[in-house]
């Protein structure tokens, strides 16, 4: 019973993965694939993309494409898309959502979508089914004049 408690505490202390496997740059042909897997595990109760709730920030520079690929593992419905603001559900860039980003993916379901990101600023990358950003199922995207993309843990010290 002890042995029961200690594994499931060593389990639920696990820290997240590391988000580098998460993005993949085709520098050649300005191209960034960003996967999201919304209830990765049970941080933050689920709500969480990648195992992280509201503390990646994702550098895009502007002018490249965006791949993102939205996989639900919950059970709950959760979506992926690029909003300016909490409680947006507007997609920031003409295709940089789920279809029916309010509705949700079912679990299992993965969905994919594809923008250029063509203006400068801070975005989400928000769950935008109702009550997800509230629980904090948001990163933090940054599209910047130049550099390279990246993706950093806020929290990482």
């Amino acid at each position: 019973m002890v042995a029961e408690a200690v594994v499931a505490l060593s389990l639920a202390a696990k820290p997240p993965p590391s988000p580098h496997q998460f993005l993949a740059v085709d520098a050649h042909r300005h191209r960034v694939t960003i996967t999201l897997v919304a209830s990765y595990d049970g941080d933050n109760g689920g709500f969480n993309f990648d195992g992280y709730s509201r503390f990646l920030m994702w550098t895009v520079p502007r002018g490249w494409t965006v791949r993102v690929v939205c996989k639900n593992r919950g059970p709950a419905r959760h979506s992926c898309a690029v909003v300016r603001s909490f409680d947006s559900t507007k997609p920031a860039f003409r295709g940089a959502a789920v279809p029916s980003p309010v509705s949700g993916l079912f679990g299992g379901q993965t969905a994919r979508f594809t923008f250029r990101a063509t203006k400068k600023g801070l975005y989400r990358l928000a769950s935008v089914v109702p009550g997800d950003e509230l629980a904090r199922m948001w990163d933090v995207l940054k599209v910047t004049r130049g550099g390279k993309p990246t993706v950093v843990d806020l929290e990482a010290k």
